[in-house]
């Protein structure tokens, strides 16, 4: 082992690989940093001349761009609360209101080291075990993954904040639409209303653009500031890096998370983030300000994101399994130039195996090292003011919605998410756990059958199963009892009254979920019971807790538990903002349908810069900074192929923009 990771060594140093390796992060790091873009993109593109290549340099270039995609996502879940990627989602939640808190440096600092420490254990685990980890996973069936997709709709509780039946309402909202689509075990499409649009499913991009990133910049856009609230950065970023040393320990242990859920290719690594902020908000102290801007609450999911890559190429060599999307690519790629997935991988082609480990270990100290050379002119970007941020974010945001199936529908989903996420984030229900949800439900529906179907119940008493669900009876009921004892919900803190107003319209929105669950229970009934059977359970579940939040709701308003209300002056102008930027949203959506893109991609950030305050110089600067985004990404690089707008095809010209 020791003279393969010799060789190894000497190959992937040698000026060719080395040169693809560092041109890989690079590439990544750019691609990474783009939201709705995402490093598969990237790898799509390099894949026919990665083919042409030998072994080692291959392997330097797709594992160059692979093992570091995790890093440079962060900066728009920091600054924008627009995820980069599947992997930093849960960055939002933190990360997110440390830049309001002007603690954007001090966030970055702590994530890309996190990220790079995480990566380096993934590597170390990787080379530690495959002999090791190959019988425990093939051990593995249906039950056990069942068990562990609960274990992370269990983590509902602890994203739940201050509200754990609104946390466990927004999970059910995220099972239902996880719902929609054909059932893979029927053949029947479910909630498609006969067209063809719904019989995939809905993007996960889209839910999560919508959830996170529209609300934000609605937010921002009636605070009319700058998404930082002080003018003073700090040099946070060595401090960061401080924090993450000092949360040494959760490091570890949110790597060892990432790298397993890695290791189980079934299981989906979009949520190893989720699971490790889970972790963390479970079991660490003085977790009150987790959800505020708490630095552990970055370096939980980021220590996870970048440690499961090497956790997922575990399956990947091992077995031939990919462990993620862009292995599955990779491995494409793999073989194509001769390395042979299994058992030749720990023999023959051992070295090839410590290129990728050493790869991995080099390739995340280079990413981290350029993030945070980066990190100060990024964090500079939240004292923009709210006329630069809002108009570029939504900009790229239905520009991205479009892009990601090239079906105008996917923008008027955007938008539909969009409006659920701002009334969510109104009325306080947590809006992480209808993520989650929505990337584990078909997890979770397929497992529950084929458990079923193979075992009938009796898998509750297999040996694997046991053993897992008293690791999610420690690891996270106990902490919740013990917190239940001292009168504090699972961050530490005593939920906080909505003011009357707001109580009110809390209990209109829960009759429209309410409603929601009752039309698909009806409109399941004509389906067979396997199709019907998640639906049923949603819908009775959900009913039974949307009745006592509505209970809840009425108790406060009756004692007067609520917070004392705003002026009537500066709620009516809230509301007549908060108008305001949903009729910019609805008129970029309306500009993209009539007059297409590239004209309204140039025309909206510049009449709302003007609009708002904003200089001459600066409305064209960005006007071409949009259009250049838009023509270079979206027509050059991914060849989008815009629809013709209605009013050309109305007047017939014949001209596609």
């Amino acid at each position: 082992m020791l003279d393969a990771l010799g060789v190894a060594f000497t190959e992937i140093m040698k000026p060719w690989p080395l040169t693809l390796m560092l041109l890989g992060i690079l590439g990544s790091s750019i691609f990474a940093a783009l939201p709705g873009i995402g490093v598969l993109l990237l790898i799509t593109i390099v894949m026919p001349y990665a083919i042409s290549l030998d072994p080692y340099p291959a392997i330097a270039l797709m594992l160059g761009i692979g093992a570091v995609s995790n890093t440079a996502n962060t900066f728009p879940s920091v600054l924008i609360a627009v995820p980069g990627s599947a992997g930093s989602q849960a960055t939002i939640v933190d990360g997110f209101p440390m830049a309001q808190k002007g603690e954007a440096k001090r966030a970055f600092g702590a994530a890309f080291s996190a990220s790079a420490i995480g990566g380096i254990f993934g590597a170390l685990v990787l080379l530690a075990s495959l002999p090791i980890l190959r019988p425990i996973v093939l051990s593995f069936g249906s039950p056990e993954f069942l068990v562990l997709v609960l274990w992370g709709l269990t983590a509902v509780g602890v994203l739940s904040g201050n509200a754990p039946l609104k946390g466990l309402l927004a999970a059910l909202l995220g099972l239902l639409v996880s719902s929609i689509g054909m059932d893979n075990k029927t053949g029947i499409e479910r909630f498609a209303f006969g067209g063809d649009y719904l019989s995939d499913g809905i993007s996960l991009v889209l839910v999560g653009l919508g959830l996170f990133a529209v609300p934000e910049m609605i937010a921002l856009s009636v605070r009319r500031t700058s998404i930082s609230e002080t003018s003073d950065l700090g040099s946070g970023t060595m401090q960061g890096i401080r924090d993450t040393f000092k949360n040494w320990w959760l490091v570890i242990r949110c790597s060892i998370v990432g790298v397993w859920v890695g290791v189980l290719p079934g299981l989906g690594s979009s949520v190893a983030d989720w699971f490790a902020y889970a972790h963390a908000a479970q079991t660490e102290k003085n977790t009150e300000n987790f959800g505020k801007g708490d630095v552990r609450g970055v370096i939980a999911p980021e220590s996870s994101n970048n440690s499961k890559e090497g956790g997922a190429l575990i399956p990947t060599i091992a077995f031939g399994i990919p462990g993620s999307t862009s292995l599955a690519l990779m491995l494409v790629v793999f073989i194509a130039v001769g390395i042979t997935p299994g058992s030749a991988m720990l023999t023959d082609q051992l070295p090839y195996t410590m290129a990728m480990i050493w790869i991995l270990v080099i390739a995340n100290v280079i990413a981290a090292v350029l993030a945070i050379m980066a990190a100060a002119p990024f964090a500079a970007l939240s004292l923009l003011p709210f006329y630069i941020i809002v108009p570029m974010t939504l900009v790229l945001c239905v520009s991205s919605s479009y892009a990601s199936h090239l079906i105008w529908y996917d923008v008027i989903t955007f938008l539909v998410f969009s409006a659920i996420g701002y009334f969510m984030k109104l009325f306080d229900w947590p809006r992480p756990p209808f993520l989650v949800a929505v990337v584990l439900g078909a997890q979770f529906e397929q497992y529950l059958w084929l458990s079923n179907a193979r075992y009938g119940w009796t898998w509750l008493l297999e040996p694997g199963v046991l053993a897992i669900l008293v690791l999610v009876i420690v690891t996270l009921v106990w902490p919740m009892i013990s917190r239940a004892r001292e009168g504090k919900t699972i961050r530490g803190e005593k939920p906080k009254p909505l003011t009357r107003g707001l109580r009110i319209g809390d209990i209109m929105f829960l009759g429209v979920v309410m409603a929601a669950f009752t039309y698909a229970a009806l409109h399941a009934m004509g389906w067979v019971p396997r199709a019907a059977m998640v639906v049923y359970f949603v819908a009775g579940t959900g009913l039974l807790i949307g009745v006592s939040q509505v209970a809840l709701n009425l108790l406060a308003l009756r004692t007067r538990n609520t917070a004392p209300s705003a002026e009537p002056a500066e709620v009516r102008l809230e509301l007549r903002r908060t108008l305001e930027v949903a009729g910019w949203l609805l008129a970029l959506a309306a500009g993209v349908y009539l007059v297409g893109f590239h004209i309204t991609m140039g025309l909206f950030p510049f009449l709302y810069i003007r609009i708002y305050g904003g200089s001459w110089r600066a409305a064209l600067f960005l006007t071409c900074i949009a259009e250049a985004f838009v023509v270079g990404v979206f027509d050059l690089l991914l060849a989008v192929l815009w629809p013709r707008p209605y009013l050309f095809e109305l007047l017939g010209i014949e001209y596609f923009v």
